[in-house]
């Protein structure tokens, strides 16, 4: 069971205002305190069982007998999945994206230099960037083995004759009738060309020709680049690592180690971001990815797209206890302007503070 639909208004906003405050102040927060907050409106011994209970939930720790409490993990999960409210971009921090928006740069990888220095800047925290690798390889030909009606075996030939070949899983039925028009779709529209040329309209295509199985095309494709090392040569670079000392999860030299470990082994971080199933803003808490170096940080990014190809990612890493609603709607403003730049659309110009990130509580009805 779902046990955010536990939780009553009262626990959602006692959560809510911990969170608030421990993210601005770096502090345990006590029941006392919270008093103060005019959304609250309780007495301290009603807040203070409230947040005891939320413990008890998991959604928020004591880290000493007699301070206040501070978020766990869930708790911040919570808090950026439907707690948060919008962030108002300032009007300096709208000039500051519009002036990159403005720029004539048009090589990829120093307009993504030029995006993590500003989104480091703007968010105080270490800025991550990622150049997708290009791909050359080419498939000659697409072959397939039916199994069942929920897998079959992919056969690619590339250029220099060689084969690769892997199970696929489907979540709808495919025939033998259904998998043998799908390679003759798949020959016919990107067998031969470079892979880095299958894009969206090609996409389009092949899914019009597919009619009423097109769901099997996005899948596929996605396996194809896979199959052929996407990650490759990707490119993965920080900017404002000294940033980190400015926060005081980060004083302590084994916690500083372990990021620097992340900053080592560049290859983790770009399999996390490179996987990451969601096409809006990618929020990974902790111990939420497998990096174990990571647990205590949070990683915030979202990919950058050129029609339809993922080219690469801007991000951010840094404490869990981070500004979320704010960087959140940076980055996520930031990549839709670029990637309007990158397909030729007219970037959106005077951009007003507030316009964009997550919708706040009330836009939610909450």
């Amino acid at each position: 069971m779902d046990r955010r639909k536990e939780l009553s208004e009262r626990k959602r906003a006692i959560l809510k205002a911990v969170v608030d405050v421990h993210i601005k102040l770096g502090e345990p927060v006590g029941s006392k305190f919270l008093t103060q907050n005019e959304q609250i409106a309780l007495s301290s011994a009603t807040i203070r069982n409230e947040m005891a209970e939320l413990e008890e939930m998991g959604y928020l720790e004591q880290p000493h007998t007699s301070a206040g409490r501070v978020p766990s993990r869930a708790g911040y999960r919570l808090y950026v999945d439907s707690l948060m409210n919008r962030y108002p971009i300032s009007m300096q921090e709208t000039e500051e994206l519009n002036a990159l928006m403005r720029s004539k740069i048009d090589a990829l990888d120093q307009l993504l230099e030029q995006a993590g220095k500003m989104v480091s800047l703007l968010t105080n925290y270490t800025s991550l960037t990622m150049k997708a690798g290009g791909i050359q390889a080419c498939v000659r030909r697409f072959d397939a083995v039916w199994i069942d009606l929920r897998s079959f075996i992919l056969v690619l030939t590339l250029d220099a004759d060689e084969v690769r070949s892997k199970t696929i899983r489907v979540h709808q039925d495919v025939t033998r009738q259904v998998l043998e028009k799908l390679m003759t779709v798949l020959n016919e529209t990107i067998a031969g060309i470079p892979m880095e040329q299958v894009n969206l309209p090609r996409m389009v295509e092949m899914e019009a020709a597919m009619g009423d199985d097109a769901f099997v095309i996005s899948p596929v494709i996605k396996y194809v680049y896979e199959m052929i090392g996407m990650t490759e040569h990707s490119e993965l670079h920080f900017e404002g690592v000294n940033k980190l000392l400015q926060h005081p999860e980060y004083t302590d030299i084994s916690r500083m180690r372990e990021m620097f470990d992340v900053f080592e082994k560049k290859q983790e971080i770009m399999n996390v971001m490179t996987n990451a199933k969601s096409e809006g803003v990618n929020v990974i808490i902790g111990g939420e990815t497998t990096v174990r170096t990571m647990e205590n940080s949070t990683l915030i990014f979202k990919n950058l797209v050129e029609n339809g190809r993922v080219v690469g990612a801007i991000g951010v890493i840094g404490p869990c206890r981070m500004d979320y609603s704010k960087v959140v709607t940076l980055i996520e403003c930031m990549t839709d302007r670029l990637s309007e730049m990158l397909t030729g659309e007219t970037p959106t110009e005077n951009m007003l503070p507030g316009h964009f990130g997550p919708p706040s509580e009330q836009e939610n009805g909450s």
